[in-house]
This record gives C-alpha cells, sequence and structure tokens, in this order.
C-alpha cells in the first residue's frame, strides 16, 4: 500500500450521470495525448445539442469539462470504471458514441485511441455488435467529402 492510498481513496468523486459521461468523453479527447481544435468545438456541440446537457449554462458545463479533466488527471483509467458504475446500460452507449465522435472529430484514428475505444468499449459492457454500429454511424456522420 503506498503513502496516499487511503488518501485518494476519501477524495474518491461520487459521479451523476453528467459528469460520468462527461468523464468518460474527456479520457477520450485526451487517448491521444493532444487535444485538437476540432475535439474542443465538438465537446461544445455536444453540450448544445445533447438534451443529457440541455439544461446546463455555458458556466454548467464548463464546471463539468473542469471537473472531468480532473477526475480523469487524478485517477487515470479508474475514473471511467467509477464512470460507468453510475450509468445506465443505455447511457453507457451514449457515453460511448459521444467517445466515438471525440476520437473522430479530427478525422485521424490512431492506434492509442483505437486501444482507448477497445477498451472503453469492455469496461462499459458494450457488445461488439452494438460497438461496431455505434463506431460506423459516427463515422458516417463524420465524413468529409472535401479532403
Amino acid at each position: 500500500m503506498g503513502l496516499f492510498d487511503s488518501f485518494r481513496s476519501e477524495v474518491t468523486p461520487n459521479f451523476n450521470p453528467q459528469q460520468a459521461i462527461m468523464t468518460i468523453v474527456i479520457a477520450a479527447v485526451m487517448s491521444d495525448g493532444e487535444v485538437a481544435d476540432e475535439e474542443v468545438a465538438r465537446i461544445r456541440s455536444m453540450c448544445l445539442l445533447s438534451p443529457i446537457f440541455a439544461s446546463n449554462s455555458h458556466d454548467q458545463d464548463l464546471a463539468l469539462i473542469r471537473q472531468a479533466i480532473n477526475a480523469n488527471g487524478q485517477m487515470g483509467k479508474q475514473a471511467i470504471s467509477k464512470a460507468a458504475e453510475v450509468l445506465l446500460p443505455e447511457l453507457r452507449e451514449t457515453a460511448f458514441a459521444f467517445a466515438c465522435d471525440m476520437v473522430l472529430a479530427d478525422g485521424i484514428v490512431g492506434h492509442s485511441e483505437e486501444t482507448f475505444l477497445n477498451s472503453l468499449m469492455s469496461q462499459l459492457g458494450i457488445s461488439e455488435n452494438a460497438g461496431r454500429g455505434l463506431v460506423w454511424a459516427t463515422l458516417v456522420r463524420n465524413r468529409n467529402l472535401y479532403r
């Protein structure tokens, strides 16, 4: 047991569904080690367009994003597991779909992002068929005919 282990368990956040989804989304954004402008724009769009975040003010969205960044920074991969615990299966699929949107926002899926999505699918308990369907739908929505 490490010196700080008992302290970490005392400050482990309790997630509500919004916080849990945003924690997963931010983990996806950070999965390649960079935060692209397209990913930031996609997070803003997600907050504006999703019924999950529709009642939030801009400041509330920013607070959710900050909390998610902190949770991922402090808890690492355990943040996703803790976030998944509070989500209904349907919202786990929603979180995975949002994560796919973030990973594909810049049009490039690197090895680390692909590994992340495979791991996320497993952590969220999403079947391979459902995962493939969500990835396919995301690819279709993110096609760029002008490249």
